[in-house]
């Protein structure tokens, strides 16, 4: 006979999917309950303090089971318990309503991140948005968290804009130190401009990108800029130097070198400097240093710089014809120069390559 009663069994079937255990049902369900209302408004308490604004959405429906304080204030106009489409509370830019899958188009398992402009009291803000999706209790939900970044994000901004100017105040200073040199002598100054074209050259044929190219770029152009503390006359000897003049003109890598550290140049760029004079049997100077000891910016500035000087018009002797630099560089390289950075001048050379003035203007 049919009976409306429930066995203990049905009871405490029930009980579990409220959450609670059977212990609790055996007086009352409501110290149980007083007790989990307790621990979710101390949880509503903590979630109210964040920053972040946050959405417990329910799936796939996604509509919006709790908001916090922060997510309140995203948009006004609704009240704190309303039960809307999320597409309710968040608005793009354009003010058409945004979902998980729109703004998550294929969300994995885990915790799914992207940058979410957003539209709000305070007009568009960008947020990093993070959603985790998790199954409970054979309910299907999800935690939508935004984190507003709009106000670092102006910071970098800002700081890019900075660094920015840093640079191009760096490049006036290479400018103008570039400059002095010329004044002091003009074989020099254009030297050092074509010089690093053909570094440039050299370095990006070999891949090299970014800071180590600019370093290298900026090394090349100031190789000389020690010459500004060697007598004039020196300087313009029409013919070889007396072994004491010779001694006084290599002076300049290390005067350069300790120019441009005082100034605050990176050792990327002072070392290339002090070193670009330096082979790779160790018969250069001012150190003598031998093969990989040189670094490796040295070692493509100083083939740069020979290769400029013997294709160049000096005082004392013409331009070198294409053919003579070529065998020079082919039968020293390994020696004298780096085997790498040598066979990439030459391939530039036959390619065509030709030395230019006004490259660095240019740029």
């Amino acid at each position: 006979m049919p009976t409306d009663r429930r066995t203990s069994e049905q009871d405490d079937q029930l009980l579990a999917l409220m959450g609670l255990g059977a212990q609790s049902g055996k007086k009352s369900h409501y110290p149980e309950l007083k007790r989990r209302l307790a621990e979710l408004e101390r949880v509503q308490a903590l979630l109210d303090r964040a920053q972040d604004a946050i959405f417990v959405v329910s799936l796939p429906d996604e509509t919006v089971e709790y908001r916090n304080e922060s997510a309140l204030g995203l948009r006004g106009g609704f009240g704190r318990r309303e039960q809307r489409p999320l597409e309710d509370f968040l608005k793009g830019p354009d003010g058409r309503g945004l979902t998980i899958r729109s703004c998550f188009p294929d969300p994995g398992e885990g915790e799914d991140r992207m940058i979410l402009p957003l539209l709000t009291e305070k007009g568009v803000r960008r947020f990093e948005a993070s959603f985790m999706a998790a199954e409970t209790e054979g309910r299907l939900s999800g935690v939508l968290i935004l984190r507003d970044q709009e106000d670092r994000i102006r910071t970098e901004a800002r700081l890019a804009e900075s660094l920015r100017q840093v640079e191009q105040a760096r490049m006036r200073t290479v400018h103008l130190t570039a400059t002095l040199v010329e004044i002091k002598d003009s074989y020099t100054g254009k030297n050092q401009r074509q010089a690093a074209g053909l570094a440039h050259a050299i370095g990006t044929a070999l891949g090299m990108t970014g800071d180590p190219l600019e370093n290298l770029v900026t090394a090349t152009l100031l190789h000389d800029v020690g010459m500004m503390a060697i007598p004039a006359e020196i300087l313009c000897i029409p013919g070889p130097l007396r072994p004491v003049d010779r001694r006084l003109m290599q002076e300049h890598a290390s005067i350069g070198c300790d120019i441009l550290k005082k100034q605050g140049f990176p050792p990327e760029i002072h070392l290339t400097v002090l070193h670009h004079h330096e082979r790779m049997d160790g018969s250069g100077y001012p150190k003598g240093l031998k093969g990989e000891e040189i670094p490796f910016g040295a070692r493509i500035a100083g083939i740069a710089d020979v290769t400029e000087a013997m294709l160049s018009h000096r005082p004392y002797r013409p331009a070198w014809p294409l053919e003579k630099v070529l065998e020079e560089l082919s039968g020293k390289k390994g020696v004298l120069y780096d085997p790498e950075a040598a066979e990439t001048c030459i391939k530039l050379l036959e390619g065509g390559y030709t030395l230019d003035d006004e490259w660095f203007y240019k740029r």
